[in-house]
C-alpha cells in the first residue's frame, strides 16, 4: 500500500467513519499535525461556538482556515438540526430539548424558536422569532402568537437557549411564559412547552 502523498492528512476517505477528531480536523484543513494545537486550546463544543475571527485567534490559525473550520461546524449543527424533520412529536420538555438543541445549544447568543403542532403534538412547522445577545433577547407575546396563527398551529412549543451554561429561566423567561399561556388558551391555540437548552446539554422546561 502506498503511503499518503506528501502534506495530506494520514486518514483517507474511507476513513471518515472511524476517525478521530484531530483526523476530521486535519482533513477539513488539509495541514498535517495542526489538529493538536487546535483541540489543546478548548473542548470540541467550545471552539465549534466560536466565529472565524475568534476561532482563529484561539487556534493560532489564518483566517481563511479558521473559516473553513467554522463552515464544517456549523455544517454538523444543520445536519443535526435536519434530523429533527417535521413530523416529530413534541410532547415533553425532554423532546422539546433533544429537538431543538442541535440548532441552539452551541450558539454565542440567544435565539428564540417556535415549532407549531398539530392535533397530535407532531411537528407542522418550526421558525425563529428573535435573536439576542449573548444574555438575552425580547420577543412580545403578540409577536409569538401571530407567528403561531401563521402557522395554522392548534398548539405550539418554544425553546430558546442560554449560552451562559445555566438553564435556570429567569424572572423575564418565567413572566412572559405565564402570560403568554394565558393568552394562548385564550385564543384556543395553546402554549404547550417552553424550553431553556444549554452548550451542555442541560435543559430546564419554563412551562411543560
Amino acid at each position: 500500500m502506498s503511503s499518503a502523498p506528501l502534506g495530506a492528512p494520514a486518514e483517507t476517505a474511507a476513513e471518515i467513519p472511524t476517525a478521530t477528531e484531530a483526523g476530521l480536523i486535519e482533513m477539513v484543513l488539509g495541514i498535517p499535525g495542526v489538529a493538536p494545537r487546535i483541540l489543546g486550546t478548548a473542548a470540541l463544543p467550545s471552539l465549534g461556538r466560536l466565529s472565524p475571527a475568534a476561532l482563529a485567534e484561539r487556534a493560532q490559525l489564518a483566517l481563511p482556515d479558521a473559516t473553513r473550520l467554522a463552515a464544517a461546524f456549523e455544517l454538523g449543527r444543520r445536519y443535526h438540526a435536519a434530523r429533527a424533520r417535521r413530523g416529530a412529536r413534541l410532547t415533553d420538555a425532554a423532546r422539546v430539548a433533544r429537538y431543538f438543541g442541535p440548532r441552539l445549544a452551541s450558539l454565542v447568543h440567544e435565539e428564540m424558536w417556535i415549532a407549531a403542532l398539530d392535533s397530535h403534538g407532531r411537528v407542522r412547522e418550526t421558525r425563529m422569532l428573535a435573536r439576542g445577545g449573548a444574555d438575552g433577547l425580547y420577543v412580545g407575546c403578540a409577536a409569538i402568537l401571530r407567528a403561531a396563527l401563521d402557522m395554522a398551529a392548534l398548539g405550539f412549543v418554544l425553546a430558546h437557549n442560554h449560552p451562559s451554561g445555566d438553564p435556570t429561566p429567569t424572572e423575564v423567561d418565567q413572566a412572559m411564559t405565564q402570560e403568554l399561556r394565558e393568552l394562548s388558551y385564550a385564543l384556543n391555540v395553546p402554549l404547550q412547552a417552553h424550553v431553556i437548552v444549554t452548550p451542555s446539554g442541560r435543559y430546564a422546561a419554563v412551562l411543560e
